[in-house]
């Protein structure tokens, strides 16, 4: 018999069963791993693709926003730039408006982005009125509220992207996922 370890029984052939048992499992182990590590890794970097377009989103809104304040008090001056000058705030919103309104739904992806789009093309239309290049020196308090009420959806959507992208450069559930609307919906039937 031959005998590699002095305090068992085992043979040569033994010793390589058990040696090729061990080695395969580890190996089984460290594939599964790296299997895993691959997944999750093309996961992130998924969410990250997603976040940076959330925040492209949303920095476009803030110059909508922007646009749309500078160009409202522009309207209160007596010397103003000519209409259509590049300067003329009013101009520069409508270029805004413009830009919002080619963004093609197709490269929308996601609940959060796609509701902000929406908003702001709504808002973007229907704002044009208040923020347009004509003077109004007396300032109707109807306008001046629904023009706030415009900005302050604006500047809610531009909230709810931030914090969606900053959930899923943090790797979790976002507000707009389908797990939170499955809870949000069960939790408002009950």
């Amino acid at each position: 018999m031959n005998n590699l370890c002095l305090l068992t029984n085992l043979t040569s052939a033994d010793v390589a069963a058990w040696a090729q048992a061990v080695v395969g499992s580890i190996a089984i182990v460290v594939g599964a791993y790296f299997v895993v590590w691959q997944v999750r890794r093309g996961r992130l970097q998924e969410c990250e693709r997603e976040a940076t377009e959330l925040l492209g989103l949303a920095r476009l809104l803030v110059h909508l926003r922007d646009g749309a304040i500078e160009a409202r008090l522009e309207k209160r001056k007596l010397e103003r730039w000519p209409y259509g000058h590049p300067a003329e705030p009013a101009t520069r919103f409508l270029e805004l408006v413009e830009a919002i309104l080619r963004v093609p739904f197709e490269n929308v992806h996601g609940d959060a982005a796609f509701e902000a789009l929406l908003n702001a093309r709504r808002v973007a239309k229907e704002i044009r009125p208040l923020v347009g290049p004509e003077p109004e020196l007396n300032v109707n308090p109807n306008f001046q509220s629904t023009f706030e009420e415009y900005v302050k959806l604006i500047d809610q959507q531009i909230e709810i992207l931030r914090k969606e992208a900053q959930a899923l450069l943090q790797g979790k559930r976002t507000i707009y996922s389908v797990e939170n609307k499955s809870e949000v919906g069960s939790k408002n039937a009950a």
